[in-house]
């Protein structure tokens, strides 16, 4: 077991300094990010539509058939919009986060008025304006409001990294002081 533990932290230290890298990058280049991010998701669709037409001609059911094909036609669509206009998918992905912010918001704020929530009550309806706030900047906004997220993502990610490098180093640390104590038990004479 101390073997595989030997082995983790060297990988959460890989790990930690990778995400500082990466945030490092999305902080100081928030339009590359966005656009990249943009991109890698509209592979994802496309590659999401295609698979939903291979679905929709192994056996499945008629009505369940045009299901898979509209769900193939927008998936290829919106993947390959994503690919070749990448910042005008990334304004129209800040609309559909801005519009479920508010949906969220609402619901939150509407969540407050439930029974027996006691305190708690004042900080669902803050949080759930909050939400609500947030989802109009995003909808009035949406260029700006994609490059905040990949600005927060890499903030995040520095932050997340750095937790895993001083993780990492700690446990490295814990490791030497159980071997250095597994070590001189063993050499204690038997009394």
């Amino acid at each position: 077991m101390i073997a595989t533990l030997r082995r983790s932290p060297e990988t959460m230290i890989v790990y930690g300094s990778v995400a500082v890298l990466f945030g490092l990058i999305a902080a100081f280049w928030p339009v590359g990010t966005a656009l990249t991010l943009v991109t890698l998701w509209g592979i994802y669709a496309l590659v999401d539509g295609i698979s939903a037409f291979i679905q929709a001609f192994r056996n499945v059911t008629a009505s369940s058939r045009w299901w898979f094909v509209f769900t193939g036609i927008v998936g290829v669509l919106a993947g390959l919009l994503a690919i070749f206009r990448p910042f005008a998918s990334s304004v129209a992905l800040a609309w559909v986060l801005g519009i479920w912010l508010m949906v969220r918001g609402i619901a939150e704020f509407i969540g407050g008025f439930a029974p027996d929530l006691g305190n708690s009550r004042w900080l669902l309806l803050l949080a759930g304006v909050g939400w609500f706030v947030a989802g109009i900047l995003f909808v009035a906004y949406p260029g700006a409001a994609a490059l905040s997220i990949a600005l927060w993502l890499g903030i995040l990610a520095i932050v997340w990294g750095l937790l895993a490098i001083g993780a990492g180093f700690s446990l490295r640390s814990d490791l030497k002081q159980i071997e250095a104590e597994t070590s001189s038990a063993g050499q204690q004479p038997a009394t």
